[in-house]
């Protein structure tokens, strides 16, 4: 009977601890995904300041902020972690990508480096060989900060360095003390952001040739470690038009030409080849957890894809399209931006096991009595690539003419299944059509074409109508990123991921 007694007494002494521990903080325990630890670059401290108050407001989410130089940062965040790192220059983004640091990003501002000068220009600094004169005192940023390490590498190339360096009086921590030294005259002249510059009243900014065609682009990148639905939310909310971006823009910073529209739970339509529903499906649905979107995807044959695209209603164009072939891809291009070719696929012939016809080659399909099954030149790409291949080599009138064509499917999924089903004693489908199946290698054989155009093509496009470019964008690269590439060549794809052209 004293046991329940026990249990009870202890549960009411840890009820107790954690009202003390409430008690004490004034407020109940943040969990993690009320909180981002946001790294911010100094000279982006006043847009951000203001949009991570506008987001505390809107969304209740707190922002911790921590400003400092962007190399500063990046050495603090391999300590102490944290949800977003935004430095001043993306350059400090690509090898915290390579390091594993950051998972992805995205652009927020341009920034361009300048010379500042007391307002009235009272030494007259128009140019570098104005700061190298002697009795000029400048202010320049440490290496740790992005203006810093910026200046040093661009003055060090064009040989400037060396002639002003005499006269640099002091170096600071940040883009925001340099200004701070012209604003008080504590200097003649700094070299800064123009957008920090232009925040200050008492200095003027001086364009100098050298730095003009090199402007760079602060950057905003998720952590490893991250909350990633949360901070991602944020990210999001830092560059989208109607929030962060026309805070940035209001404050005197170049904005990208490209930016997402602001909605808090976006839709993408995602149009596909049917081929690639087993390769990219499952990842589609970790994005949308990831990422707080919804994605409508419609698999089907390119044909009937093109065919609802070109039907023009408000319906039926997509935010980005993936089809299974570049050339089902030529009539809707001036739709879509400049895409990229992910992976290519082999066209093969399925027999059954063992191959009792002894089928080896396009020109065999014609022989008496086959029931061969074929794709859709109207309807699939696969159709319209067997079609244009066979015509090439001669086969396509004799196998019409033969009768043997039984068979016109709309997808290669559905020739696969005829195949195992016993239905045909031959189908031309991609491979990864075959290897979708488990089961498919103990009932057919996979014979390799010699053709060495029996191959597809499939690049990734995104429309030029869409409101989230940028989220588009994400999306290719996480569905092909090296963590789903084992999944694609599992299927028999292989992995190109170059610039598509419209050859």
């Amino acid at each position: 009977m004293k046991k329940p007694f026990y249990i009870l007494g202890l549960l009411l002494v840890t009820l107790g601890v954690l009202v003390f521990i409430l008690s004490r903080h004034g407020k109940p325990v943040e969990s993690s995904a009320e909180v981002l630890t946001v790294h911010c670059a100094a000279a982006l401290q006043k847009p951000v300041r203001e949009i991570a108050r506008q987001y505390e407001m809107e969304y209740g989410t707190r922002i911790r902020l921590n400003f400092a130089g962007s190399g500063v940062l990046a050495s603090q965040i391999k300590v102490s972690g944290g949800d977003l790192y935004i430095p001043a220059d993306s350059s400090y983004i690509g090898p915290m990508k390579a390091e594993g640091l950051v998972l992805e990003s995205t652009d927020l501002a341009r920034l361009r480096a300048v010379v500042v000068v007391r307002k009235g220009n009272p030494r007259n600094i128009r140019s570098m060989d104005d700061l190298a004169r002697r009795g000029v005192r400048i202010s320049v940023g440490e290496p740790t900060a992005a203006i810093g390490s910026f200046v040093r590498r661009v003055l060090m190339e064009s040989g400037d360095w060396e002639r002003i360096s005499p006269q640099i009086l002091v170096t600071k921590p940040t883009v925001n003390n340099v200004v701070e030294d012209v604003a008080t005259g504590a200097v003649d002249a700094g070299l800064a952001w123009d957008a920090v510059a232009s925040q200050f009243k008492d200095v003027e900014l001086v364009r100098v040739p050298v730095f003009e065609d090199i402007p760079r682009c602060a950057t905003a990148g998720i952590l490893r470690g991250a909350e990633v639905p949360a901070a991602l939310h944020f990210m999001r909310y830092l560059a989208a038009t109607g929030r962060g971006r026309d805070v940035f823009e209001k404050m005197g910073f170049t904005v990208p030409a490209v930016a997402d529209s602001w909605t808090d739970a976006p839709v993408l339509t995602l149009f596909a080849g049917s081929m690639l529903r087993p390769a990219i499906e499952d990842r589609l649905r970790l994005f949308e957890q990831r990422e707080g979107c919804r994605i409508k995807t419609v698999f089907d044959g390119c044909g009937t894809l093109l065919a609802r695209m070109n039907e023009n209603d408000a319906g039926a164009m997509p935010s980005a399209y993936f089809p299974c072939d570049s050339t089902f891809l030529s009539d809707v291009k001036d739709r879509f931006g400049p895409g990229m070719i992910i992976t290519s696929n082999e066209i093969v012939m399925l027999v059954p096991k063992g191959n009792p016809r002894g089928l080896k080659k396009l020109d065999d399909l014609s022989k008496i009595g086959l029931r061969v099954g074929l794709a859709d030149a109207g309807k699939s790409a696969l159709g319209k690539l067997t079609m244009d291949m066979m015509m090439r080599y001669g086969c396509w009138d004799e196998l019409h003419d033969s009768g043997n064509v039984v068979v016109l499917a709309s997808k290669g999924e559905e020739l696969a299944n005829q195949m195992q089903s016993g239905a045909l004693d031959a189908a031309l489908i991609y491979l990864s059509n075959a290897m979708a199946s488990p089961g498919m290698m103990a009932d057919c054989k996979i014979i390799r074409l010699r053709q060495p155009d029996a191959i597809a093509h499939q690049p990734f496009v995104v429309a030029h109508d869409t409101p989230y470019p940028q989220m588009v964008l994400r999306l290719r690269d996480f569905i092909t990123h090296d963590d789903a590439r084992s999944r694609f060549e599992q299927l028999g794809f292989k992995f190109i991921k170059r610039e598509w052209t419209d050859e």
